[in-house]
């Protein structure tokens, strides 16, 4: 992969954009108080870092601006989010993938920053995180931000286990890691800006959604072709995906993800940390080389993601 930018060490230059929701700004304060106590950093918040409209931090042509300004600076070492929410997907089809091929730098979010990491990686090449947001980071337990950080400075992750790990499939696979949304991922379905997914390993999380959505989604997935050619699937959390209390009794929503993707015959592993629990988000490089040993229930990673 040639999309790799520079590791990000003490006084580096860190671009913060909030490309999707209006931005809390305690909570962003403390998760940029968390990030500075690991490593000093120039940071440049976008214009529209405080603004709301709606659901978004910002009008469409506000957002753009100051993300296409960021993904473009050639003296950051990388771009944060400040938040997921919704809106990125709105700014896709006017972003410049040039002026990010020529100064790479990973994009640093998950959730609706889904958008950006596939974009970034189909259209320009270029590796990426999905990892925390700032406004996640005072939250987080100390081992993820730390990882987030080590992997920034250009360290290769250490291999995560599964915490409750069920497996569909044994065996052993290699493939570039595509980390996201579920349902990011099928908004994405039919755009020039959903990645190729054959020969890749996917890593799949979701947040709110019953078990009939999730069903909806992966249905969706596979009747499209996208999980075509996938080599395996990792599973991090389904956070508030139950059914309501006094909803229809059905399977739960694990058990959903287990029935879809058992048709694809390929090594499949649930119960990794990465997602929208408050506590844990494990950050996994978007796009670079990784090993699934689904009989270990163990997700290597061969590659940096700054260099």
């Amino acid at each position: 992969m040639s999309g790799l930018g520079r590791p990000c060490t003490v006084g580096a230059r860190v671009r913060v954009i909030a490309p999707s929701g209006p931005v809390p700004i305690e909570r962003f304060e403390r998760g940029l108080k968390v990030l500075r106590r690991r490593i000093d950093l120039e940071v440049i918040h976008a214009e529209n870092l405080l603004e709301q409209d709606g659901y978004f931090a910002g009008p469409d042509a506000q957002r753009l601006r100051a993300t296409q300004e960021a993904l473009a600076d050639p003296e950051a070492t990388a771009v944060l989010c400040a938040r997921g929410g919704y809106g990125a997907t709105r700014l896709l089809p006017a972003l410049d993938p040039e002026r990010l091929k020529a100064a790479p730098k990973p994009i640093v979010g998950f959730s609706d920053i889904t958008a950006l990491l596939c974009w970034a990686w189909s259209r320009a090449g270029v590796v990426g995180i999905h990892g925390p947001v700032v406004t996640q980071l005072s939250t987080l337990a100390d081992e993820d931000v730390d990882r987030l950080v080590d992997m920034l400075r250009g360290d290769v992750p250490s291999p995560l286990v599964a915490e409750e790990g069920t497996v569909l499939h044994g065996g052993t696979v290699e493939g570039p890691l595509v980390a996201g949304n579920l349902e990011v991922f099928r908004s994405l379905i039919g755009t020039r800006w959903m990645p190729k997914l054959a020969g890749t390993i996917l890593a799949l999380e979701e947040i709110g959604e019953r078990p009939y959505r999730i069903d909806r989604a992966l249905t969706h997935l596979l009747q499209s072709g996208a999980l075509r050619g996938v080599r395996g699937v990792v599973i991090g959390q389904l956070m508030g995906c139950e059914e309501p209390p006094d909803g229809n009794l059905g399977p739960a929503a694990s058990a959903v993800v287990l029935e879809r993707l058992a048709t694809l015959g390929i090594p499949v592993v649930t119960g990794f940390a990465f997602g929208h629990d408050a506590r844990r988000n494990t950050a996994l490089p978007f796009g670079t080389m990784a090993r699934l040993s689904a009989d270990q229930c163990t997700l290597e990673f061969l590659d940096p993601v700054v260099q």
